[in-house]
């Protein structure tokens, strides 16, 4: 499917090079035709299409076909602030980090990155929330913030908060006993001298956190901030995504995220990003998943042993360099066998020898020093050394290996 390089106004009949950056099909020979024709264009020119079905929930289709490089949607966030989990300072206004402790708002004491920060001053942004918090004289504490601004919302009843309400947040799933539950205790202590005397707000801010949780996307710029979009959010995940986001801090200091597809996309096809790293391993993004998003991923890439050949999980047999794969990778309890020698590996020693490798890693990656990495490659010797010692004994006796990584 070949890209167009000319084709006719819609205005003027007349030979064009100018295109529609969000289709790329409509052809302008000049802006003000372009103008003129986007109350007309803009029904055609959307990529995608909702739909919802009791597995995906609400999701988005191809409405027609995409080149790679093709500008699906962009659009500003309909409420953005500081992740739940950081311990970043990042500025009340703007959201970017704060390296200096001392500048602050000058009413609510919150960090800022100068006192001048337009964010600080517009009715539509920190102003909303300044006066609640300096009611409240609450310890600045960066990681509750867009709960705040989230909960501003739901008590203005505003649009926003009508299109956030619509996303899932699993709340069935974030009950007593989770991890999730103990977090939206913590925060609804520490906010508490915002609610006064209203136990709906209470019961709602564990729907919030569940919303951002589940939707939320990391943005950069600003470093260290979420966002919650309205139609980007329905993007399902695939460890295969066929498109690829960015973000630009828009004309309201706003990060507005930009998706563009990453291959051939066919129209009626599932348009996908993916919630974890790239490249992490299957048991890893299965896990992540589970925890965060409330679902099991069988993808194509996750039900394969070798990832689709790309090993990026897979560990080298030190007895025969065959590969030590595990048999059953949709289980996280499944064995690991290597495909050259009887030796097999229990899921938690794969868990053990892997998590060793980890936190060696973890504990240089922050020094970037010689002598710290030449450590690091010797103590990665000494743990392989005493896990071969096993597979040779495993290999005499054809018994299951015991992973030594201590």
């Amino acid at each position: 499917m070949e890209s167009q390089t000319e084709g006719i106004c819609s205005i003027c009949n007349q030979r064009a090079t100018l295109k529609c950056s969000g289709c790329k099909q409509q052809f302008y020979c000049n802006k003000e035709h372009q103008r003129q024709d986007w109350p007309r264009h803009k029904s055609i020119c959307q990529a995608w299409e909702i739909h919802e079905n009791s597995e995906l929930g609400r999701y988005l289709l191809a409405s027609r076909d995409l080149n790679p490089g093709d500008v699906i949607l962009t659009e500003s966030p309909l409420v953005w602030g500081p992740a739940l989990h950081t311990d970043q300072r990042v500025c009340v206004g703007c959201g970017i980090r704060c390296n200096d402790s001392s500048t602050r708002c000058s009413k609510c004491l919150w960090p800022a990155c100068d006192t001048y920060c337009s964010g600080l001053i517009d009715k539509n942004k920190h102003a909303l929330e300044c006066p609640l918090l300096l009611q409240a004289r609450i310890i600045p504490r960066c990681d509750v913030l867009l709960v705040i601004r989230m909960l501003i919302l739901w008590r203005k009843k505003s649009k926003h908060w009508k299109a956030i309400e619509k996303l899932q947040s699993h709340e069935d799933s974030r009950g007593p006993g989770t991890n999730a539950y103990e977090e939206v205790m913590d925060i609804s202590q520490h906010i508490q001298r915002l609610l006064p005397g209203d136990p709906s707000d209470k019961q709602i801010i564990g729907k919030i956190c569940g919303l951002i949780d589940v939707n939320a996307l990391e943005t950069i710029p600003p470093e260290g901030c979420v966002a919650i979009y309205e139609t980007a959010c329905l993007l399902e995940h695939s460890c295969l995504a066929n498109t690829r986001h960015s973000f630009i801090i828009d004309d309201k200091g706003r990060p507005r995220i930009t998706v563009k597809a990453v291959c051939h996309i066919q129209k009626g096809d599932h348009l996908s990003t993916m919630y974890t790293h790239a490249l992490w391993a299957t048991r890893a993004r299965r896990a992540h998943l589970l925890e965060t998003k409330y679902f099991s991923c069988h993808c194509k890439r996750c039900a394969d042993p070798t990832e689709l050949g790309t090993h990026l999980g897979t560990l080298i047999c030190p007895q025969d360099n065959g590969f030590i794969l595990p048999k059953d990778p949709l289980d996280f309890n499944s064995e690991w066998g290597c495909d050259l020698c009887p030796g097999i590996l229990t899921a938690s020693e794969v868990m053990q020898f892997v998590g060793k490798l980890e936190e060696d890693v973890d504990e240089v990656m922050g020094q970037a020093r010689k002598d710290a990495l030449v450590d690091l490659y010797s103590r990665i010797l000494i743990t392989t050394f005493k896990y071969q010692k096993f597979c040779n004994q495993t290999c005499i006796n054809n018994k299951s290996i015991r992973l030594m990584s201590q």
